[in-house]
């Protein structure tokens, strides 16, 4: 029961209940505006309405969005292309007679060179 004298100068508690009873909202019995005084409770917490939609909102689980997948494809792309060409170059300076340090350097030099600098702000946003 809410009290809405406020509203409609009635000064005996109105009953509600779920089921809408006119087209009008300011005369249907499923409605309690805001700011109207509540005389009697029926449900609280997650047996409301409000309680409902919150413990299936809460329920979710996280999917990947579109863009995420699409990012991670992209980034498993340029880390394979990286490693790969890392590789053949660090193959064919060690062929060249390059000591094993400086081709190691050189290795990570082009894994890292290979990477773009926007991708990182990309993966964030």
């Amino acid at each position: 029961q809410v009290d809405n004298s406020s509203l409609t100068g009635e000064s005996e508690p109105q009953t509600r209940s779920p089921e809408c009873t006119h087209d009008s909202p300011l005369e249907t019995r499923n409605i309690a505006f805001f700011s109207t005084m509540c005389l009697e409770v029926i449900n609280t917490g997650d047996r409301t309405i409000i309680g409902r939609i919150a413990s299936l909102a809460s329920g979710v689980e996280n999917e990947k969005t579109p863009i995420a997948i699409e990012i991670e494809h992209f980034v498993d792309i340029i880390a394979g292309l990286a490693i790969f060409f890392g590789a053949t170059f660090f193959v064919v300076a060690m062929v060249i007679g390059y000591p094993f340090l400086r081709a190691m350097v050189f290795f990570m030099a082009i894994v890292v060179a290979y990477v773009p600098e926007g991708l990182l702000a990309t993966v964030t946003v």
